[in-house]
């Protein structure tokens, strides 16, 4: 109950209006899909669904605009260092920082977004974590169509590859416990 409450303080009580930006994954995922294909980064787009920590974080590369072809040793790969990208980040300032500018871009990138979309833009799609039905966990994060109130609709995930709808089922165990961990906090 508090957290509803609390949600449709935030919101005005409407849940169109309510994100989780999940942005900095798709900023990273475009950046090391555009180095290791030679695409121009600012016209690459890869959906990332699910969460945002760990394997949770799930780059859907079956579905990369413009359409790139990988091996399966480049897609495990490329997988698994979009999920780690916060900690090489980490890891490359030793210690010293986290990945300040990215995350102010990637906040950038979804607030210009919203607001194109609430000027009256048309087909302005970005992933988001939102409260959701795509999946039988609560929340989930996946492309949306957004409009000038908020979520226009929720374009779901599409059509996965094994190797993706693998991942998919391997990252809804941890997701779960996120997010009942989340809701009890929010409820405190």
């Amino acid at each position: 109950k508090q957290w509803y409450q609390r949600r449709v303080a935030i919101t005005a009580g409407d849940p169109r209006k309510l994100f989780g930006v999940t942005t900095l994954d798709i900023v990273r995922a475009n950046t090391f899909i555009s180095e290791l294909k030679g695409t121009p980064v600012t016209q690459t787009q890869c959906p990332v669904i699910g969460g945002h920590a760990g394997v949770t974080i799930l780059p859907l590369l079956s579905q990369v605009e413009p359409s790139c072809d990988f091996t399966d040793e480049e897609r495990a790969a490329l997988t698994v260092r979009i999920q780690n990208a916060g900690t090489e980040v980490v890891d490359a300032k030793a210690g010293g920082g986290s990945a300040t500018l990215s995350m102010a871009y990637a906040g950038a990138r979804f607030a210009f977004a919203l607001l194109q979309a609430m000027n009256g833009a048309k087909n302005v799609v970005e992933c988001s974590y939102v409260e959701s039905d795509v999946t039988d966990l609560q929340f989930f994060s996946n492309p949306l169509l957004l409009g000038p109130h908020g979520i226009e609709a929720n374009l779901g995930m599409g059509t996965l590859i094994d190797f993706e709808q693998e991942c998919l089922e391997k990252l809804k165990p941890e997701l779960s416990g996120s997010i009942a961990k989340g809701v009890a906090f929010a409820n405190q």
